[in-house]
């Protein structure tokens, strides 16, 4: 009778833990902790980071492996994972070319079959945006599309809410140029309200040729304040002088004063930049942008 008693009382406890077994469930830690790992995912997915969001999902999944629901999602995040993660192999190794300032190395990401993939990508919105530790504040990297020129453009750097806060790069790298030369233009600075504010360096570069090396304070994209010229006349001459910078604009000299001056005006369309002076400072000559209109910044890039 004994023996008998303990085999049904054996059988009892085979039946129950089987029972807990195909109900799947789990102690409130194990729920609670299931869902900090779902919350650590959706974090990571408002940031296009897939890869460590399904890896935050497989972690609620172990906690909760009998969730259907929970199942259901683990499988949907593997696909978004999959989908995404050619995008998101291009933006890293857009970061490891732009901290190297290897503009070659992008302009052949770029031109390369995942790199036009990434572009048709983000013309849906104008922009795809990646946060390695997710979310929408942070450090990260985006790509830039523009429907009135063909000038796909990266940021790397600060994002607060999605928008470009704090200090970052903005590179632009081409080999599409008349004679196959590398063109690069880079703004390394301060940003605020998704715009350059503040003060940044420009860099502009044509194959080998250096256009613009300089600091420059910037509001909403324009450059602005006073600035130092340097420039030789043709008898070999070194002479300085001073130009400014008004919202992106150069404050220019009159024709009058040009004349007044003794300087020649020209037919063609110009702004006349500053005047040159010799250490004596006796004046010297004066630099002419021949153009109809010359804007100084960074607009382009936002």
């Amino acid at each position: 009778m004994r023996k008998y008693a303990k085999f049904i009382t054996a059988g009892m406890t085979v039946a129950m833990f089987a029972m807990v077994s195909l109900t799947g469930c789990a102690t409130e830690e194990e729920k609670e902790a299931a869902k900090q790992y779902q919350a650590e995912a959706e974090n990571y997915k408002k940031g296009n980071s897939y890869k460590k969001a399904l890896e935050a999902m497989e972690k609620a999944l172990e906690q909760t492996p009998k969730d259907k629901e929970l199942q259901e999602a683990v499988e949907k995040t593997r696909e978004e994972s999959e989908k995404m993660q050619p995008y998101n192999e291009t933006m890293e190794a857009a970061i490891k070319a732009i901290e190297a300032d290897d503009a070659k190395a992008l302009d052949e990401l770029q031109e390369s079959d995942a790199g036009r993939e990434l572009a048709e990508l983000a013309k849906e919105t104008g922009s795809y945006i990646y946060m390695p530790e997710g979310g929408t504040d942070g450090k990260g990297i985006g790509f830039y599309t523009f429907t009135d020129c063909d000038c796909d453009q990266w940021y790397y750097g600060d994002y607060s809410q999605g928008k470009r806060e704090g200090n970052g790069i903005w590179y632009y790298a081409s080999s599409r140029t008349e004679d196959g030369s590398l063109y690069k233009e880079v703004y390394n600075g301060a940003w605020s309200g998704d715009a350059p504010n503040g003060e940044g360096h420009q860099l502009v570069v044509l194959g080998d040729k250096v256009d613009t090396d300089q600091n420059f304070q910037v509001k909403n994209g324009l450059f602005y304040g006073t600035y130092d010229i340097k420039d030789k006349l043709e008898d070999g001459t070194e002479v300085s002088g001073k130009y400014e910078l008004k919202d992106g604009k150069y404050v220019t000299i009159s024709d009058e004063e040009l004349e007044s001056n003794n300087f020649v005006v020209p037919e063609e369309a110009h702004l006349a930049i500053a005047f040159l002076y010799d250490e004596a400072g006796e004046l010297k000559s004066c630099t002419m942008v021949y153009a109809e209109d010359v804007t100084k910044g960074v607009k382009h890039f936002y």
